[in-house]
C-alpha cells in the first residue's frame, strides 16, 4: 500500500508550481498573507538535486560507453580486425583463388597421313584424357573407316608410354617410349585386323612418370635387347622391352598410381553424308569426348603419347610392333 500525506491524498511526486502553491496555501496565515520566505531556498535546492541526479546519470552512461568501446578495440587487436591505426597502411584480405581445374595437354585437330606422295589429314572423332600415371587403361571406339589414326600426349613429355592394338591376322601391334618423342599410329586398308568395321574396337595404353625405372626393370628381367647385342641398354632398347607384359606388371608395381595429365586422340573420317567436326570441351579424368555419334564412349579408358617403337621379333607372342612413325603409314 503506497504512503499518504496527513491530508489524506494519495503521496505523489508534486511539480515544482505545485509545491510552490501548498507550500504558499500552508505558510499563509489569512487572506494576502506573504509566501514563505524559505520557499525560494527549498525550490533552488530541488533544482540543484535533480540536477546532480541527472549528471550521475550522464556520467555513468558515458563510462559504460567508454567501457564497451575499449573492449572492441581491444578484441580487434587480438584477433587483426581492429581498426587500421593512421601509420599502418590498410590490409586488404586476400580472397581464396577459386580452385583450378586441369585438363591436361591438348590433342591436335587433326591427324597427318603420309603414305608415299599421297598427304592429307584425318580429323579427330574421339578423345580420352586421365590425370594418373603407373597405370593401364582400354581405350573403345567404333571406327568409320580403316583409315583410322591414334594420337597420345602427355603433360610431361619424359613420360613413358606403351600404345597397343590389333592388326591384321590377330597380333598385336603398338609403339612405346617417351611422349615427348611424338607417338602414335595409323590402320590403312593393308593393316587394319579382320571385322575392324563391324563393331567397336580396342586400343591399350600404359604411361607410367618420367623416373620410372625402365631401363633398371628391362635389365633385372632380361628384356634388354640392345641393337648390337654388345650395346648397353639404353632408352631406346628399353623402351622396346615396355612392350612385354612381365616388364610392365614390374614397373606397375614399382611406380604405383601417380598424378600426371595425359590424352588419347583416335583420328577417322566422318560417316558418309557428315561432316568433319572438332572435338567439343576438354573432359577430366576418365571422361571421354567425341564428336561424331558413330564413335563411342571408352570404358575406363586412355592413352598418351610417345614415340614409334622399332621392330622387335623377339616380343612378337606379346605385341608385334611396327616401326612406322606416326606421320606415315604406322601401326598402333
Amino acid at each position: 500500500m503506497r504512503e499518504t500525506r496527513e491530508t489524506g491524498e494519495p503521496g505523489m511526486r508534486r511539480t515544482e508550481s505545485g509545491l510552490r502553491a501548498l507550500l504558499e496555501e500552508r505558510a499563509g496565515d489569512g487572506a494576502g498573507a506573504e509566501p514563505s520566505p524559505h520557499l525560494d531556498r527549498i525550490i533552488r535546492r530541488g533544482r540543484r538535486t535533480r540536477a546532480t541526479r541527472r549528471a550521475l546519470s550522464v556520467g555513468a552512461a558515458l563510462a559504460v560507453t567508454a567501457t564497451a568501446t575499449a573492449a572492441v578495440l581491444l578484441a580487434g587487436s587480438i584477433t587483426g580486425t581492429g581498426p587500421v591505426r593512421p601509420d599502418e597502411p590498410a590490409v586488404v584480405a586476400r580472397q581464396p583463388d577459386s580452385a583450378q581445374v586441369e585438363t591436361g595437354p591438348e590433342l591436335p585437330e587433326t591427324f597427318p597421313v603420309v603414305l608415299g606422295a599421297k598427304r592429307y589429314s584425318i580429323p579427330l572423332l574421339h578423345a580420352e584424357r586421365f590425370a594418373t600415371t603407373g597405370v593401364g587403361r582400354t581405350v573403345t571406339f567404333t571406327p568409320t573407316s580403316t583409315d583410322t589414326g591414334f594420337k597420345v600426349v602427355c603433360g610431361d613429355p619424359n613420360a613413358w608410354f606403351v600404345l597397343s592394338g590389333p592388326v591384321k591376322g590377330g597380333e598385336l601391334s603398338g609403339t612405346a617410349g617417351r611422349c615427348g618423342n611424338g607417338g602414335g599410329g595409323h590402320h590403312d586398308h593393308l593393316s587394319a585386323p579382320t571385322g575392324w568395321l563391324k563393331g567397336p574396337q580396342k586400343i591399350q595404353v600404359w604411361v607410367f612418370p618420367p623416373d620410372a625405372p625402365v631401363v633398371e626393370v628391362a635389365e633385372e628381367l632380361g628384356r634388354c635387347l640392345p641393337v648390337p647385342a654388345s650395346a648397353p641398354c639404353d632408352e631406346g632398347a628399353a623402351g622396346r622391352a615396355l612392350f612385354r607384359k612381365d616388364v610392365r606388371e614390374r614397373l606397375l608395381a614399382k611406380v604405383s598410381e601417380q598424378p600426371g595429365t595425359w590424352a588419347v586422340g583416335v583420328y577417322d573420317h566422318p560417316p558418309a553424308g557428315t561432316s568433319a567436326t572438332t572435338t567439343g570441351p576438354s573432359p577430366t579424368d576418365g571422361s571421354s569426348e567425341t564428336t561424331d555419334s558413330s564413335v563411342s564412349a571408352g570404358s575406363s579408358a586412355g592413352s598418351s603419347a610417345g614415340s614409334s617403337a622399332t621392330s622387335d621379333p623377339s616380343v612378337t607372342s606379346d605385341l608385334s610392333v611396327t616401326s612406322d612413325p606416326p606421320a606415315t603409314n604406322g601401326r598402333p
